[in-house]
């Protein structure tokens, strides 16, 4: 998968009005509605490109890339997705400001899809939304320290596990036909 930085560098040189992991989050929320990159770009992008500009040619192919990368990933049995959040090497305020608004994107595309509203929307499924909400809310001045990176790596991966939940509550996998 592309690092968060070169999707940054990607969505600035587009002109975009998110940054890289809210985009990566609203692109995960949409895929869960099955849209497509257009729709996600629309959402992501002030205005698209000039046909012919090369140069934001590159930079879509990169947006592309991470289209692809993200579905599959989302669509896989061995849950390998991985959240587009800011680096390691990145100070705790900045990740955890990252993965807030990886939340805050991934929220805002099941709120303009209507997925919140559906009604294959079991409890479990409103509680990973609610819990979504409150962790797009995280206060990112927190001070680091070991646990504190401890509480972040469980936040990260709650998230992606409530996303899968999600995922499979709006897009169940069809059971295999029984052979006899």
């Amino acid at each position: 998968m592309l690092d968060f930085d070169t999707v940054q560098t990607a969505l600035e040189k587009l002109g975009a009005n998110v940054d890289a992991a809210e985009a990566h989050g609203s692109l995960c929320g949409l895929l869960l509605d099955n849209s497509d990159m257009a729709t996600w770009l629309k959402h992501s992008l002030d205005d698209l490109p000039e046909v012919g500009d090369v140069l934001a040619t590159e930079k879509l192919t990169d947006l592309k890339q991470l289209f692809e990368h993200s579905r599959e990933q989302l669509n896989t049995e061995d849950l390998s997705l991985e959240l587009l959040l800011p680096d390691e090497v990145d100070d705790l305020g900045v990740r955890l400001l990252g993965l807030a608004t990886w939340c805050q994107g991934f929220l805002y595309a099941i709120g303009v899809t209507g997925l919140a509203n559906r009604s294959e929307l079991d409890q479990l499924s409103q509680e990973c939304l609610s819990d979504l909400l409150e962790i797009s809310k995280l206060d990112y001045h927190s001070e680091a320290g070991e646990e504190s990176e401890q509480q972040y790596v469980e936040i990260v991966e709650h998230v992606r596990m409530s996303v899968f939940m999600l995922n499979e509550a709006l897009n169940p996998v069809m059971p295999a036909p029984s052979l006899q």
